[in-house]
């Protein structure tokens, strides 16, 4: 099953806010079409602001990101595999911090194209990003402290 777009896009901050919830975190999501912040995520008097990039298939190859638009050194990044065209199987998360969504994602070969990319394979088989929570555990990752 294909999605549009926007479905993939809300979709994936769905399941993402979900997560969180199911974990303990209190999330508010955020709306409109071009926000730079997907969710804000609040627990132990942190707040945390979350940008979240969807894609749809099993076989997807990347996400896709214009990093001009990814500001604020405390902004977290989720990555999420919808995994669509597979209904038995359930969506896997990457959290990334500000630094490392910076170094990881690529920029693409075109001169003067400010949009980057990260190869869904290669995050995968890093090992250490998905369903890495804990980093809002981490005050120094939270936008505001109480």
């Amino acid at each position: 099953m294909a999605l549009e777009k926007t479905q993939t896009g809300l979709a994936s901050e769905f399941y993402v806010a979900a997560e969180l919830t199911r974990l303990g975190y209190d999330v508010t999501i955020t709306f409109g079409n071009t926000k730079a912040v997907d969710l804000l995520v609040h627990k132990n008097d942190n707040v945390f602001a979350v940008q979240v990039k969807g894609i749809q298939r099993t076989k997807s190859i990347c996400w896709n990101l214009d990093k001009t638009k990814f500001k604020g050194k405390n902004l977290i990044m989720v990555l999420v595999n919808l995994h669509a065209d597979t209904p038995d199987a359930k969506p896997e998360f990457f959290v990334l911090n500000h630094q490392e969504t910076i170094e990881l994602f690529k920029n693409t070969p075109k001169e003067g194209e400010k949009r980057c990319y990260l190869d869904y394979a290669f995050l995968k088989n890093k090992n250490i990003y998905q369903n890495r929570w804990q980093l809002f555990d981490v005050e120094d990752n939270a936008t505001f402290a109480e």
